[in-house]
């Protein structure tokens, strides 16, 4: 039993290894650089209450596997790594109002140059429409001498409508795929969409828990997944006052057994944040009492109390933090690279308050104030959204031979003329002499063409084939790519 626990602490460390996420931007012109090991203020970011407003909540950045930045958004603006508005980086239909408004998550397809850019909207505030739903838009980080672009035939795709103010991602069990999550509002169900190098293929629906409804306030609150994948909690306030834990299925994209826990103040408590331990054994639930006195809270309940029963569970609820005035809505938590969790001061929107321990037990988990300062930056409501575990697959890009991912550039290859309007050719070198397979597939990653047994050194296109649009090709060699792009058909 020893042998085992400390291998499944190393498992827990080096899950949080990887450096996609140690630049943090959010709040008024906020951030926080984890690369050095203590995180410290940034002062360089563009995450900012929009004129005439006085907060903002979700944001998304992510930096490649050296800790280097790439991009960052609030959900309605891109900036490059140089801080600027990146090409093409205004307009995305996500809300700086919403709790999760974006998260950035490697293509499998081409994890170092492409990323999706998933969005969703806010549910009653500032322009925000929840109809707007969740979407998608692609960044090539290669484009614009390498400060990136917004593609625009890829640009607020839409893909579920009308959901709440939540969007998490997980690593599917392959290790190479994605899971995309969010809830429906108006209704019980979680949609969990399969994100592969074919685009998104499939979508998984679990109707359970609660249902989301009523005031569309009620689609505030944080939704995330335990880092090993297999937990789900959600959170909701504006009187829905919802917190529940599921079971999700990394395979199937299944969510099941339903936890309703009990909340503070006899369970009369509106959540807005939730966060797991890096250890998934302990969850954190930050927000406010809703009825009568007013404050604000932030408890820890043991998952795996008596096995996991609920009403153990729910006896095993600590209040670490209690404090008499409350913000409400606020409260977003986060966990970090250094397996620390995160969330903006209750009582100094200049600092940081920290849970230094959060696989211990109660307050051994050392929950603690004023802990790092934001120099003289405000956060806001939450801070930004990363996949699950930091698992993420991009490295670090490599852009100097094309902006086009080629796995093996010792062939070489050409598309003339891209666009095209009635017929394009690609020549490519086969020194190997191999049958090749060649796949073209549509904007939604669905295969629309292929071609098997190719033995000569081009492939030529018809327009027929293709109605206008923005496609992407791959030629393969047992089953390595020699070359992969985009296909624009006027």
């Amino acid at each position: 039993m020893r042998t085992l626990t400390i291998i499944l602490s190393l498992v827990s460390i080096l899950a949080f290894g990887q450096k996609q996420a140690n630049i943090w931007y959010f709040g008024n012109y906020a951030g926080i650089d984890f690369n050095g090991g203590n995180p410290t203020a940034l002062l360089d970011g563009q995450v900012t209450f929009p004129v005439g407003q006085s907060h903002n909540e979700g944001s998304s950045v992510i930096s490649d596997s050296s800790g280097a930045l790439l991009f960052y958004t609030d959900g309605m603006t891109v900036w490059n790594k140089n801080h600027s508005i990146m090409a093409n980086g205004t307009g995305l239909l996500g809300n700086f109002s919403t709790t999760q408004s974006s998260i950035i998550v490697p293509d499998p397809a081409s994890p170092d140059y492409i990323y999706y850019v998933f969005t969703v909207s806010s549910g009653f505030c500032c322009n925000g429409n929840i109809s707007d739903g969740l979407r998608y838009s692609k960044v090539d980080i290669c484009k614009n001498n390498l400060l990136g672009e917004v593609l625009l035939g890829e640009k607020n795709i839409k893909l579920v409508d009308s959901v709440s103010e939540k969007i998490a991602v997980t690593k599917h069990s392959n290790g190479i795929d994605y899971w995309v999550l969010t809830h429906k509002y108006f209704s019980n169900e979680f949609w969990c969409l399969h994100l592969t190098p074919n685009g998104i293929t499939d979508t998984i629906i679990s109707a359970i828990g609660s249902i989301h409804g009523g005031f569309i306030g009620g689609s505030q609150g944080q939704l995330k997944f335990s880092p090993n994948g297999q937990r789900i909690a959600i959170g909701a306030s504006n009187a829905l006052d919802i917190l529940e834990v599921f079971d999700f299925d990394s395979n199937t994209g299944i969510v099941s057994n339903c936890l309703p826990l009990f909340k503070p103040n006899n369970n009369f408590s509106s959540v807005y944040g939730v966060e797991f331990s890096p250890d998934n054994s302990k969850l954190y639930a930050r927000g406010n009492s809703s009825n009568g006195l007013l404050f604000a809270f932030l408890a820890q309940y043991d998952l795996n109390a008596n096995g996991g029963n609920l009403a153990d569970i729910d006896s095993s609820m600590v209040e670490i933090f209690h404090h008499s005035f409350g913000i409400v809505g606020g409260g977003g938590l986060q966990i970090a690279p250094d397996n620390k969790i995160y969330c903006v001061s209750q009582t100094n929107l200049n600092m940081l308050a920290t849970i230094n321990y959060p696989n211990l037990s109660g307050v051994n988990c050392d929950f603690q104030d004023l802990t790092v300062s934001l120099g003289g930056r405000n956060g806001s409501f939450s801070l930004p959204s990363f996949i699950a575990g930091f698992d993420y697959s991009n490295k670090i890009s490599d852009c100097t031979t094309t902006s086009l991912p080629i796995v093996n550039k010792s062939y070489s290859f050409s598309l003339f003329p891209n666009p095209f309007d009635n017929k394009t050719v690609l020549t490519f070198d086969n020194p190997k002499g191999k049958e090749l397979v060649f796949f073209i597939y549509d904007s939604l990653g669905k295969q629309v063409y292929s071609l098997n047994n190719i033995a000569a050194n081009s492939i030529s296109l018809e327009r027929k084939y293709l109605p206008s649009g923005i496609y992407y090709y791959k030629l393969l060699s047992d089953s390595e790519t020699i070359a992969s792009g985009t296909l624009i058909v006027n």
